[in-house]
């Protein structure tokens, strides 16, 4: 099913899923829909029980980490996996890349450790690895660095989030009655957001409903912008190509935007030649406005932006109706600099997510460590917070001791280790607290257990952060005991199931707060719809982000635009920079090609609006810092050979204090340099009143 963006995806699964089993009278628990998120699983389930109540409890739904993982609870012997094993995150596995490069010799600087975590999850994502085919050795010891990876993997039990689907293709390649098992189980398969598939979730879906299974899959083309991260846009393209008796459905009914928007989203995306090809149309005569503006400097542009939310604002039009979207997540900085300074409330999306914040982590490694006491990285996150006097070589001779005994770390430190005489007994209550945690059954009591034995909340309010500060994580903590009990009240007390969850949670599910302006990059901004969107950075280079790679990197760029506009429901602001500052210097930014395409060929013009760009302090009053567009290109801007004070320079001012240089104009008694004040905000300063600070 090809559906456009805002055509209502989401419900026509939901729909589809209450159909089977109402009126087709299929069974829930031969039903497997799923997502790639976490939230969106959640959604889907709250809209299908809205439908059929109770009954959509039976329907297995989730995201295919998620579904993939059930599967290999279930089959772990056949998988090759210990029964008791754990899911490492992200930040356990990048610590463990560092111990294995640091241990080979390997100069980080040369060779980052996010570049061999890169190589080994890319490879992990393909078939090669399915059929246990060796990793090519594309970079510096690549081979070694990964199979020192995955003894550690296997030591500790552990299994990343790489392995979980392509460990289930392998175990469905490896034993067809297990595969038959789950065919059997799943008879009607449905996928959202088809589109974002890659190769190895492609072959577990093919593998699971075969040629002429019952498989529903419902995606956008236009809306693949996931390739850099092994996403197959051909999945989608070529469906038929695979699968027998194919009906393919087309949903072009948009129900988010407005005529306008549609309009230049379905001209922009005309210029993609790898697509099926469909038009939206809007289902409402929704009134909808298109605005371009274009701006001096990317401050200029951030400048504006805040101006223009101000305004919005005083229409009572709330903040949760507006975002800022950027194609990059450095471009966030000017932005939020300048909400700051009108104090305009605001959300970064993206950020560290709940569950990798650093006080939640604190507490899970205990919870990870009880539950797996092979686990290393648990193990030296427990023991060292707080500080118990036990630094990292003894812990090193611990997990040595384990390793060459063929024991538990926990049964190690059981041991009578002459190496510990002088932290016995800290070691001693450490071990007695690991395992009061193993035999206490309430998920909550394990971690009242730890908080109170520990004293945790004592130690976050000696550690000399500001008082502000430590009531967020301390609020942390409390909301991770109650997200506790809401996964026992649903689930049940299982520590493991609770852990596997939360390792499955990605900062992409994390809500902003409500009442804020939200900041994010388009990708993170897929799925999500605001009344007012500001488009910003169309430059050549910025957006698209370079063309070096050909066309087929214009044609994901082009369609990560077009998810851009269709975010928007009734205003969408374009934005550019004429100058851009990167790496301390200001260069000249040719106007994207994307914004001549959107009005190629036809008698559409984007309304520039207001040419004014006024810029509000904290104190609510107009700044003296106003520049008329047309006025402003007629300028000269001096380098940062002529100018008194170079771009991004520090300066001082007798009234206003420190300020960072954005640019200057002019020349000597008349050179007026441009400053970002750290209390006032923009303003335009003579020269001769600066000093370096």
């Amino acid at each position: 099913m090809l559906a456009g963006a805002g055509t209502g995806k989401t419900r026509v699964i939901t729909y589809r899923i209450a159909h089977l089993i109402i009126d087709k009278e299929v069974s829930s628990g031969n039903i497997l829909a799923v997502t790639f998120t976490n939230k969106a699983a959640g959604e889907m389930k709250s809209r299908l029980q809205e439908l059929i109540g109770n009954l959509a409890n039976g329907v297995w739904m989730g995201t295919f980490h998620s579904i993939c993982l059930g599967i290999l609870r279930n089959e772990a012997e056949y998988a090759g996996l210990p029964k008791s094993f754990s899911i490492i995150d992200q930040e356990d596995r990048m610590a463990i890349i560092r111990q294995i490069i640091k241990s080979l010799n390997i100069d980080p600087k040369q060779f980052s450790p996010k570049s061999y975590l890169h190589a080994i999850s890319s490879y992990k994502n393909t078939e090669n690895y399915v059929q246990n085919e060796p990793i090519e050795e594309t970079f510096h010891m690549l081979k070694t660095v990964y199979e020192t990876y995955q003894r550690e993997l296997e030591l500790q039990r552990l299994v990343d989030f790489d392995d979980m689907i392509s460990l289930c293709v392998r175990l469905f390649v490896n034993f067809p009655d297990i595969l038959k098992k789950y065919q059997e189980l799943y008879k009607y398969i449905l996928v959202d957001e088809y589109q974002d598939t890659n190769a190895v979730q492609f072959r577990f879906l093919y593998l699971l409903a075969g040629k002429s299974g019952n498989l529903c899959v419902v995606g956008d083309d236009d809306q693949s912008i996931y390739g850099w991260r092994g996403a197959e846009v051909r999945n989608i393209l070529e469906f038929d190509k695979v699968f027998e008796n194919v009906r393919e459905i087309k949903l072009e009914g948009n129900y988010r935007s407005g005529k306008s928007i549609l309009s230049i989203a379905n001209r922009l995306i005309e210029h993609n030649t790898y697509r099926r090809g469909k038009t939206l149309e809007a289902s409402a005569d929704k009134e909808s406005e298109v605005r371009k503006f274009e701006r001096y400097s990317d401050a200029d542009e951030a400048s504006f932006v805040a101006q223009t939310i101000m305004e919005i604002y005083s229409k009572n039009i709330s903040y949760d109706d507006i975002a800022i979207l950027y194609r990059t997540n450095a471009q966030s900085l000017n932005f939020e600099r300048a909400l700051k300074v009108a104090n305009i409330p605001h959300k970064v999306i993206g950020n560290i997510g709940f569950y990798q914040r650093r006080e939640i982590k604190d507490i899970l490694a205990y919870l990870k460590f009880a539950d797996n006491p092979k686990d290393e990285q648990s193990f030296f996150r427990s023991i060292s917070v707080p500080k118990r006097g036990i630094g990292n070589s003894t812990n090193d001779k611990i997990i040595s001791y384990a390793e060459e005994n063929n024991i538990t770390i926990l049964e190690a430190l059981e041991t009578d280790l002459k190496f510990l005489a002088k932290n016995k007994a800290a070691v001693e209550r450490y071990t007695q607290l690991i395992h009061d945690v193993i035999e206490c059954e309430s998920i909550k009591e394990k971690i009242e257990i730890i908080l109170d034995t520990i004293k945790y909340k004592e130690y976050l309010q000696n550690s000399g952060e500001e008082a502000d500060v430590i009531d967020k994580k301390i609020e942390n903590i409390d909301e991770l005991i109650s997200d506790a009990v809401r996964f026992e009240e649903q689930n049940g007390s299982s520590l493991s199931d609770f852990l596997a969850s939360a390792a499955l949670i990605s900062s992409n599910d994390e809500e902003g707060i409500e009442g804020s302006v939200k900041l994010m990059t388009i990708h993170a901004a897929k799925g999500l719809e605001f009344k007012i969107v500001f488009l910003t950075g169309l430059e050549e280079g910025l957006f698209p982000l370079g063309n070096e790679e050909g066309e087929a990197n214009i044609e994901e760029e082009r369609r990560l635009c077009y998810v851009g506009i269709t975010r928007a429901m009734e205003t969408l602001y374009i934005t550019r920079a004429r100058s851009r500052l990167r790496s301390g210097r200001h260069n000249q930014a040719p106007e994207s090609r994307f914004l001549g395409e959107l009005q190629h060929g036809k008698a559409f013009k984007f309304n520039k609006g207001s040419t004014n760009n006024t810029f509000t302090n904290r104190s609510g009053n107009y700044a003296d810092y106003v520049k008329n567009t047309s006025n402003s290109e007629k300028k000269e801007y001096n380098d940062d050979n002529t100018a008194s004070f170079p771009a991004s320079s520090k300066v001082y001012h007798t009234v206003f204090g420190e300020g960072i240089v954005l640019f200057s104009e002019g020349s000597g008694e008349h050179e007026k340099v441009t400053v970002h004040f750290k209390k006032e905000g923009v303003k335009k300063i003579i020269a001769n009143f600066l000093e370096k600070a």
